[in-house]
């Protein structure tokens, strides 16, 4: 898979990407039918999803490929502030340089749908298979990653990369609870306290010497 595979969407693909996103957020990924997913879209044609994507881990792999572009600009710019300050060594620097540009992607109404998505994505058995083979076309997530083992090199990337992918599901169900009790008018902790107390759970779970 190249650049070239990143092409703007529009009508029902892109009604369709959007659609699971959502729904794959709030339900998960074997938990929703591709027909329901359909019926979200408004696409009247019985074979639209198959047609456009042939299947739900293409499906999945379509809304990363339709998020990434967006994503590793964000990541790139926070990165670039990172080298000017001189943060690159950081451990707050660096996670907030791989896990804001999630957060940052909102829908309209300030839902953070992608990242309810990214939750279940994770979790998913074929996710992680998919995320990590599009590294390689998102260059400023496999640098901030370089920069994230460099933080512990007496940890081995792949315990680093295992701790980070469940903590990072544990962030983002965070972000989720918190944006349902905002749906329904509960009173929730402000968020720079919010992000402060997540971003200190991240470096918790993630920095810790490995054990022995």
């Amino acid at each position: 898979m190249t650049k070239a595979s990143f092409r703007p969407l529009k009508g029902t693909p892109l009604a369709l990407i959007e659609a699971a996103e959502r729904l794959f957020g709030q339900h998960g990924i074997e938990s929703v039918s591709l027909r329901q997913i359909r019926m979200a879209a408004g696409a009247g044609n019985n074979s639209a999803i198959s047609y456009h994507f042939s299947d739900r881990e293409k499906l999945v792999r379509a809304i990363w490929e339709h998020r990434l572009p967006q994503l590793d600009k964000a990541r790139r710019e926070l990165l670039e502030q990172m080298y000017r300050e001189g943060a690159q060594h950081d451990p707050q620097a660096v996670l907030r340089a791989l896990v804001m540009p999630d957060y940052d992607l909102i829908d309209s109404s300030g839902v953070h749908r992608y990242a309810a998505f990214f939750r279940h994505a994770l979790r998913w058995q074929q996710g992680t298979l998919i995320r990590n083979a599009q590294l390689d076309i998102t260059p400023a997530s496999s640098e901030a990653l370089a920069l994230f083992y460099a933080l512990r090199p007496d940890v081995p990337p792949a315990l680093l990369n295992y701790r980070m992918r469940h903590a990072c599901c544990m962030f983002f169900d965070m972000i989720f609870e918190r944006d349902c009790a905002i749906a329904i008018g509960r009173e929730v902790m402000p968020e720079r306290i919010f992000l402060d107390e997540g971003f200190a759970m991240l470096e918790a779970v993630c920095l810790r010497p490995a054990i022995a």
